[in-house]
């Protein structure tokens, strides 16, 4: 604990025993500890320390860009802790004469066989760059959609994604370099990257191990001299202790494969920290997944009306194909399409386009193939032009030539219905994260935490860990008497219940109107299963304008709904005005972006109320996940309908307290969450919420 920048607490110090237990060991943890425990000054400590002495490395992987922050700022509580001050810099060895056919000969290389991952393009740093590592600096990683200057000057690069962004850098640095040489090929460049290759790097190196900047600091400082972030980061990597970087760039394996030579280790070098690793098991199935819709194939369409029509195959031509394509999307759905979404066989696509084709598998894939190389050609054509290389018939033409190379053992076959848009997509849904998540087996040690992880064995099972690594839960890091949760015992949103019992809403109403003026005077949140059971609560008129409420609920209290799609500015607004608000009511959806991803702290949210159990929708997707892992554990109910339930009923419960300081009333307005007392044990039935709430703030209880 020498390196603890604060007085440690009880739950920290347990925290980092049982991290510094798994380092030691060489293995794995999944821990759980409450919202304001400090997990990540406590996963930090232990993770450098070891690194120190054992001469690793740690990955910090966040799930979002923003999370980077909290990391960077802890590290330099640590090294201050630690005296080191401002650490030396190595002296950069002298650059080689032939600096600029190194880094051309490595654009060449990756430009001819990397264009996959999300991040290609990249060269290795040679010359004034280049110097043995300090490990005395942090380094927050992130995308070129955030790091490159390039993207804030041309509209269209704000729109790319991340392969396209890369093959857009590397055609620039390419150029930019053999004009550098003497040899200028006359297309776009960068004169970022022309500045960081004449740049000593000296200045940003002394800078980076002076103030261990977080990633817009560092973006700020590049820009005032005029070099490239994104390339300066990648230089800084060698010399770093610690990386915090998206998810990503560890689970994509290419990405992967870059990090660690930018690097320069190894994966038994690595000590791994997932950062709210509940989102870990969704983000690599999203990762792994394929789909397509109508709305892609029709930007296919205009493509070739833009760029021209190509024959394949014999009698066919491009458009052809595309058109077949909304065919058969169009088939599949009135075949197999059930409310929002159908699973469909994984032949369904191709024995439709051969029907419509009148021809066979070979041919479609000839012709698909064809099609790869005229939207290749369009994509080199753009990426000359100093535009971004993207092809709609490219991604068409790909996602049909990879459909058919599936194994669809660990993917679902669907078919599914946009929202607003109403588009068709045909989706191989990845059922199976441990596909890709599998690696952190491999790692030195990984730790895996959350405040809502539980139940423990289901993330250790979808992850892929080791079946006998240490599952830790630790108690709420605040007294047991500053949060009290009960729950209704009589009442139900159950969907059968609900549709033989036709006073069971209106007692849901009734009950719901009494919690909110026994909690008159305090920010309270009401949240629910979904925009469907919210609209049936309060009334679908009321809901449709978002002005008024079901006369029902005339609780004389300010309300804030949150409106199905609504704009991420009008959310944040939303929040905003709440928590501004004395005793106001918002009403919103569980496991959305107000119950999971923003802070209400002190006063402003005392009183959560929860109206049904977030069970997931009973969707085509749902069964096919709950009987993969019926199949593969025995447990599709309990992995793949309860477990994320739990985690949804804690995250919204734990959005109202995040201090030792702060207290919290929850109520759970359905009888059915008796069944999550294991992942809520100090929940209790509720007897008289009208004097039970009010009594609780005031200490009775």
């Amino acid at each position: 604990m020498d390196l603890f920048p604060y007085e440690a607490r009880a739950i920290q110090k347990d925290i980092v025993r049982n991290i510094e237990t798994t380092l030691r060991d060489g293995g794995h943890i999944v821990l759980e500890a409450g919202t304001g425990s400090g997990k990540t000054i406590s996963a930090l400590v232990p993770s450098i320390h070891h690194a120190y002495v054992h001469g690793k490395r740690v990955l910090y992987l966040t799930r979002t860009n923003s999370q980077q922050k909290q990391v960077v700022e802890e590290f330099r509580r640590i090294r201050k802790k630690a005296g080191d001050g401002e650490l030396p810099s190595p002296n950069p060895p002298p650059a080689p004469a032939d600096v600029y056919e190194e880094v051309l000969r490595e654009i060449n290389s990756e430009m001819d066989g990397l264009e996959d991952d999300g991040i290609s393009g990249q060269v290795r740093d040679v010359g004034p760059w280049e110097g043995g590592p300090g490990r005395g600096i942090c380094v927050a990683l992130q995308g070129r959609n955030n790091m490159c200057p390039l993207t804030s000057e041309e509209a269209e690069f704000i729109t790319g994604t991340p392969d396209e962004l890369s093959k857009m850098c590397s055609e620039r640095k390419k150029n930019t370099t053999s004009r550098m040489m003497g040899r200028p090929q006359g297309g776009p460049e960068c004169r970022f990257f022309s500045a960081y290759l004449l740049d000593d790097g000296m200045e940003m190196r002394r800078w980076a191990a002076r103030t261990c900047p977080t990633a817009e600091e560092l973006v700020t400082e590049c820009l005032r001299i005029g070099i490239c972030p994104y390339e300066v980061t990648k230089a800084l990597l060698p010399e770093a202790v610690l990386v915090t970087a998206p998810y990503i760039y560890f689970l994509a394996p290419f990405i992967r494969r870059r990090l660690l030579e930018w690097m320069g280790c190894s994966l038994e070098d690595l000590i791994v920290v997932v950062d709210e690793a509940h989102n870990l098991a969704s983000f690599a199935r999203e990762l792994s997944s394929i789909s397509i819709s109508t709305g892609t194939v029709r930007l296919a369409l205009a493509e070739v009306e833009s760029m021209g029509d190509h024959r394949i195959g014999k009698l066919h031509t491009i458009r052809d194909f595309l058109d077949m394509c909304l065919g058969a999307l169009s088939g599949i759905a009135e075949e197999y399409l059930i409310d929002e979404d159908g699973l469909v066989p994984p032949s369904a696509l191709s024995e439709t386009m051969m029907m419509l084709f009148r021809t066979n598998s070979n041919r479609l894939e000839q012709m698909a193939a064809e099609m790869m190389h005229h939207g290749q050609a369009i994509q080199d054509i753009r990426k000359a032009r100093g535009k971004l290389p993207r092809s709609y018939i490219h991604r068409v033409a790909s996602f049909y030539l990879t459909w058919q190379e599936l194994e669809f053992d660990s993917f679902s076959p669907l078919i599914v219905k946009g929202g607003r848009s109403g588009d068709l997509s045909l989706e191989a849904y990845a059922m199976d994260p441990s596909i890709i998540t599998g690696v952190l087996s491999a790692v030195h040690s990984s730790v895996h935490m959350s405040g809502t992880l539980s139940p423990l064995n289901e993330y250790r099972d979808t992850i892929g860990l080791p079946e006998d690594i240490p599952l830790v839960k630790l108690p709420p890091p605040f007294p047991a008497c500053n949060r009290r949760i009960v729950f209704d015992n009589e009442l139900t949103t159950s969907h059968e219940v609900l549709s033989r019992d036709p006073e069971m809403l209106p007692r849901i109403r009734d009950r719901l109107a009494q919690v909110l003026k026994a909690s008159k005077g305090r920010n309270t949140a009401v949240f629910f299963p979904s925009f469907d059971t919210l609209s049936a609560v309060m009334g679908s008129s009321e809901l449709e304008d978002g002005t008024t409420l079901s006369p029902s609920l005339d609780v004389e209290r300010e309300m804030f709904v949150e409106i199905r799609r609504s704009p991420q500015g009008e959310l944040m607004e939303l929040a905003g005005d709440f928590r501004n608000s004395r005793g106001g009511v918002l009403m919103s959806v569980i496991g959305g972006r107000l119950s999971e991803g923003m802070d209400f702290p002190g006063e402003t949210l005392e009183v959560v109320v929860i109206v049904g159990i977030p069970y997931p929708k009973p969707t085509a997707r749902q069964r096919a996940l709950a009987s993969f892992y019926d199949v593969r554990f025995g447990k599709g109910w309990e992995y793949t309908v309860h477990a994320p339930a739990a985690r949804r009923l804690l995250q919204a419960v734990g959005r109202m307290i995040r201090s030792e300081n702060e207290r919290g009333y929850a109520f759970i307005i359905d009888r059915r969450a008796r069944h999550f007392l294991d992942e809520i044990p100090d929940m209790q039935p509720a007897e008289n919420v009208i004097s039970d709430l009010p009594g609780f703030f005031e200490g009775k209880l």
